[in-house]
Formats: C-alpha cells, structure tokens, sequence
C-alpha cells in the first residue's frame, strides 16, 4: 500500500490559497475535486488528478494531466469519489483541503467523509484556516506538541461515546459523551503529550490552531 499522502483540493470558495501552499507537500499526490483546481492554479500547484462533474465549474483547460469527468446526477459527492478513487490507487493518509464554509451541507457532507474513512482505519483530516478536523472510531490518538490549543470533541453518527482524555484542562476517565449535549466543546489541551482514548462510538475532533 503507498505510503504517499492523498491532498484532495475541494472548492469551498472560503478556501484560502495560503491553506494550500502551507499544507501541500513534495510528494504528495493532489487531487482536485470540481472546481477545486482553480485553486490549485492560484497556488501554483499542479495537480496529479482532476475529478468533477463540472456542473458549477468550467471544465479544465490548458491541464495535460488525467481528468475523470463524472456525470452531474451520481450518488456521490465529488470529494467522496475522490476518496474512492485514490482509495483504490492504494492511498492510506489523506487530506482535505477546501472543504469547510460555503454551503454547510457540503460542510456536513465533508465530515461524512472523514467518517467514511475512519470506519475504514484510514486516517484523514480536513485542514482550513483555523482548525483541523479529524473523526475517530474506538482507539488511542496521541496529541503531541498541541498544548494551548483549544479542543472539542463530539459524537458524530451515534447516540453517545465513551473517551479519555489526559493532559487536557478539562480531563475525562471513560466519560460519556453524548450527542444532544455539547458537553465536549472548547477544552483546552494543558500537555504536550496529551492523549485521547475512545472506548466506544464514534467522535468528530476539532483543533483550532494557535492564532
């Protein structure tokens, strides 16, 4: 399986070019999803892929590289068919950029994703401006070099989860966390090594960045 990190580049238009150009490394694979390649090119950055339906987006021009035009009436959302189709090429680690703000239906639909692969093992983030989100299913997930951020946690596709989480303000021993209740939001992290365990369910994390 490629040890090769997958940045697929979606086409929220909050998505900030200097969100690409520090997050985008050598050698990872980029995928544009739609119109996420307008981005692309205002960061200098050529993709590997193109994706998309077009339907919001003119098709690429003057890109001599692979471009997979989807039908605008599909099941799946443009980043989902991303996800599957670097899935299948053997990727393990992805990222997502210009995937929050705009329409939050297309927000929520990006958290289904995360999700989707965390069901999977497979971990992955959305990187904006000021946070990243992850999901994880039961596991341990260390937080090193975070201390002073702010941190949030929450059940995401379930009733409640259980979670522990040392070197935070707010500390937690297999507490539950439940879904019609945001007890998990705007905790600090207080260690540089600290630590989350999720002994059941499924949690959505959020990391706001140092401003």
């Amino acid at each position: 399986m490629s040890e090769k990190r997958c940045v697929i580049i979606g086409s929220s238009p909050d998505t900030e070019i200097s969100v690409l150009t520090e997050n985008i490394k050598s050698g990872d694979f980029v995928v544009c999803a739609d119109g996420g390649y307008v981005y692309a090119q205002q960061a200098k950055i050529i993709p590997n892929l193109i994706i998309g339906d077009f339907d919001s987006s003119v098709f690429p021009q003057n890109y001599d590289g692979e471009v997979i035009t989807l039908p605008v009436q599909k099941d799946d959302t443009d980043t989902i068919f991303c996800v599957k189709e670097c899935l299948k090429r053997g990727f393990n680690n992805f990222v997502i950029l210009g995937g929050t703000g705009g329409r939050q239906d297309h927000t929520f639909a990006n958290l289904c994703t995360l999700k989707f692969l965390a069901e999977k093992k497979i971990y992955a983030e959305i990187i904006d401006s000021k946070t990243v989100i992850s999901v994880m299913t039961s596991g341990v997930k260390q937080l090193c070099g975070k201390k002073g951020m702010t941190f949030s946690i929450f059940p995401f596709g379930c009733e409640s989860c259980d979670v522990t989480l040392s070197g935070f303000m707010y500390e937690l021993n297999k507490g539950t966390l439940k879904s019609d209740f945001p007890l998990g939001v705007s905790n600090e992290i207080t260690s540089d090594n600290a630590q989350i365990t999720i002994h059941k369910g499924t949690s959505v994390i959020m990391l706001v960045k140092n401003q």
